[in-house]
């Protein structure tokens, strides 16, 4: 049975890690240590960031759909059975023995967490060999308001084909992307994060409204466009000081937040199947999607091409 991988031990703990901007630190203990915590305290979704794929036929597909976990997600195409590891997870008893000795070579600390239920001792943790990334990004692409990273991909020619990007960008910009639902999510948390990442887009010129279409822009600046971009920069300044002064006074970070405007921007991990992939692209880069978002998805398209798998679906 072939087995492929997506990810590493590191991969889980980089996706847990951006909650806090902290995503490029690594200690090898205590990388070990959140693996084991994010498991006991069912944090589930870093673990969706690394994907395991194997030859398999329907009947197999079928016997890991559990009728009485409706939660359970596991995908079939052209011969392969795809799912992320906290999938497997809680498929454990019935994952492939070929599997599972797969994810102890590729997730070797995460796989023997799963086994002993994440009841290790730190003495216990130190000696297990970790997976670590070969590098923190494979490619990078920067756009006008950021810059998007490619981190991995696993692509057996299939339309669930995965990749897993590093994404840098407005606000605006992000909760656009999250409509994409096909896929996992790792963001900035700034209920955790405070003036550490505090970084805001300014455009260069505003965008006239398009008269056709009410969500759309024309790429020319307005008359008064210099004034309301001075003006911005102005409010994005009070709006820090604002921020940073209710921190300083002993206020929350989660209430604190509500000031800051829609041109701060975030950090997100995203791992998405091909399939979704293609629809984003195809979505993002039509005349009338935003033009920041559509600098993205031609960015994106640039860097893994596209194979117009999203035309499988009427809508």
């Amino acid at each position: 049975m072939k087995v492929y991988l997506l990810g590493s031990d590191q991969r889980i703990v980089r996706s847990a890690r951006v909650s806090f901007a902290k995503d490029t630190y690594t200690d090898e203990l205590r990388d070990k240590k959140l693996i084991r915590y994010l498991f006991k305290h069912k944090h589930a979704s870093p673990f969706e960031h690394n994907v395991i794929a194997f030859e398999g036929d329907k009947n197999l597909w079928f016997s890991l759909l559990d009728e009485e976990n409706p939660t359970i997600q596991v995908y079939f195409s052209k011969g392969f059975i795809f799912l992320n590891l906290r999938n497997a997870i809680n498929l454990w008893d019935k994952l492939p023995e070929e599997v599972k000795q797969k994810i102890k070579e590729g997730f070797p600390t995460t796989y023997e967490v799963v086994k002993r239920k994440g009841e290790l001792s730190d003495e216990e943790l130190k000696p297990l060999p970790y997976s670590r990334d070969y590098a923190y990004l494979k490619e990078k692409v920067e756009v006008s308001s950021g810059w998007i990273g490619l981190v991995d991909k696993l692509e057996l020619d299939t339309p669930m084909d995965y990749y897993t990007f590093v994404v840098e960008c407005p606000l605006f910009v992000a909760r656009q992307w999250f409509r994409h639902r096909f896929g996992s999510y790792n963001e900035v948390s700034k209920r955790y994060v405070g003036k550490e990442f505090l970084e805001f887009y300014v455009p260069p010129y505003i965008r006239k409204q398009a008269e056709s279409n009410k969500q759309a822009s024309i790429d020319e600046p307005i008359e008064r466009s210099e004034e309301f971009v001075e003006r911005i920069k102005k409010l994005i300044e009070e709006s820090k000081r604002l921020y940073e002064e209710i921190l300083d006074s002993g206020g929350a970070k989660e209430l604190a937040r509500g000031v800051l405007p829609q041109f701060m921007k975030t950090r997100f991990y995203w791992t998405v199947p091909r399939i979704s992939l293609d629809n984003f692209i195809t979505l993002r880069t039509h005349e009338g999607a935003q033009k920041e978002i559509r600098e993205f998805a031609q960015a994106i398209k640039e860097m893994v091409g596209y194979k117009g798998y999203d035309k499988k679906n009427v809508i």
